[in-house]
């Protein structure tokens, strides 16, 4: 008989933990139908998510009171949704991602009965963010989650050594799968380009991340201030919108706004759906992230070719990619530079086999 896999995840918008839930149940349908039954469950926001597997006829749950901020009336509402769902489902295995999910989902999950609970960590900034009692009380309730745990999941041995740090889990239920994508097709390059009106000689620096406190886009903005006071022939390009916030949103246009000069030389295009092929113009990806786990634009400009830039956040120099100092904005800047002037040639180890990164969590889930 088929084993029957609830994947659930906080909200349901398209951003990165989401993308990795669908990726693996996009793996799970098309090379093991004959031993899972996939189900998905999300809160509603923004819905992005539930429209995709829709595509894949994929039925998915709608956890009403699921929501990313703490709120413990809601909390304890959905709870017992998760509860209810995971009884009435008979799931035998419950895979979460996300901290709210992963915590109300896992309790719930081995009160059910259910034999095979796994939570995927997507990197630490929901307890890293925070410091003194609020971050304390965070990684209290991670060791209490964990208890409720068959595997803990890391995306590199990076995240994992922070939970070992934290005193999170056991060793015997550590497992490590870094995160793969699907093979990019075939796309061609000049959507970007056409859409800006850049000419071909001037060289575009992007990024592709949501415009939220994690990704500070603040020091791409600084990066780009310096980079194009020194040559004429670059812009920055920014692709992706505000999800959880508008506040960094508006620091974004204030920090234009000041420098209205800039304008011309940065561009900040919003979410898009059509990221992947927009980004195949750039020539260098440069990541400013504060945090990270092992973030999905890097594994995409992987596969097409394009040179990256990162501050040392996550898993990225497990990654393969050029790494610098979180708090070194100039050795950022010094490093793009070099990259547009040919006089680095950075490192681009081929990404993860997609296959094998289903295999993986199949393993997992029948281990």
């Amino acid at each position: 008989m088929k084993k029957r896999v609830l994947q659930i995840i906080t909200r349901s918008d398209w951003t990165g933990a989401q993308k990795v839930l669908y990726t693996i149940v996009y793996g799970l349908k098309m090379y093991y139908p004959e031993l899972f039954d996939v189900e998905v469950a999300a809160g509603k926001e923004n819905g992005m998510l539930f429209e995709e597997l829709e595509k894949m006829n994929v039925k998915y749950h709608v956890i009403e009171n699921l929501v990313r901020e703490i709120d413990p009336v809601r909390d304890l509402k959905a709870y017992f949704e998760i509860k209810r769902l995971i009884k009435h489902g008979n799931y035998d295995i419950v895979h979460a991602h996300s901290s709210k999910a992963g915590f109300l989902a896992r309790i719930a999950a081995k009160k059910c009965g259910v034999k095979k609970v796994i939570y995927t960590y997507h990197g630490f900034w929901g307890i890293e963010q925070y410091s003194g009692l609020k971050k304390k009380l965070l990684i209290w309730a991670e060791r209490f989650a964990a208890r409720y745990s068959d595997h803990l999941v890391f995306l590199c041995n990076r995240e994992k050594e922070k939970a070992q740090k934290y005193r999170i889990g056991k060793p015997s239920q550590y497992v490590i799968i870094p995160n793969a994508i699907m093979p990019i097709g075939n796309i061609q390059k000049g959507k970007l380009r056409r859409e800006l009106g850049i000419p071909d000689h001037v060289k575009i620096v992007g990024n592709v991340a949501r415009l939220d406190r994690p990704k500070n886009p603040i020091r791409f903005l600084q990066v780009a201030e310096k980079v194009v006071q020194e040559r004429d022939d670059v812009i920055f390009v920014w692709i992706g919108g505000s999800i959880v916030e508008d506040f960094y949103a508006k620091q974004v246009q204030q920090y234009l706004d000041e420098r209205p000069w800039l304008k011309e030389k940065v561009k900040i295009l919003g979410f898009r759906k059509d990221a992947i092929e927009l980004m195949a113009d750039f020539d260098v990806l440069l990541l400013t992230s504060d945090n990270e786990g092992v973030p999905l634009v890097v594994l995409e400009a992987q596969q097409l070719g394009i040179p990256v830039v990162s501050t040392d956040v996550g898993c990225v120099e497990e990654m393969g990619t050029s790494v610098v100092s979180m708090n070194s904005t100039k050795e950022l800047i010094k490093l793009v530079e070099n990259i547009l002037s040919g006089n680095v040639k950075n490192k681009l180890n081929p990404t993860g086999d997609f296959r094998d990164f289903v295999k993986k969590y199949v393993f997992t889930y029948l281990g």
